[in-house]
């Protein structure tokens, strides 16, 4: 039996000791969920991990929050 569901789509963001995995799985259901992994190593050198899993009829609603998120920041920004 296989324990993790494999990704069907994987990038990341790698920005000094921390590294963001964003990856799309399949749920038992058949049916795709993004995955968000923070790996990060603390000033002591221990090794983290922290998931966030978004589900496919809350996707629109996330996209669109980190959407108003980053304009916020990008007119915070100028």
């Amino acid at each position: 039996m296989q324990e993790f569901a494999p990704a069907l789509f994987s990038t990341r963001v790698t920005n000094g000791a921390r590294t963001f995995f964003v990856d799309v799985k399949s749920a038992k259901n058949n049916k795709p969920y993004l995955k968000i992994t923070e790996s990060s190593i603390s000033k002591e050198g221990e090794k983290k991990k922290t998931y966030m899993t978004v589900f496919e009829n809350e996707i629109n609603d996330f996209k669109q929050a980190i959407e108003q998120a980053v304009g916020f920041v990008s007119a915070q920004s100028k």
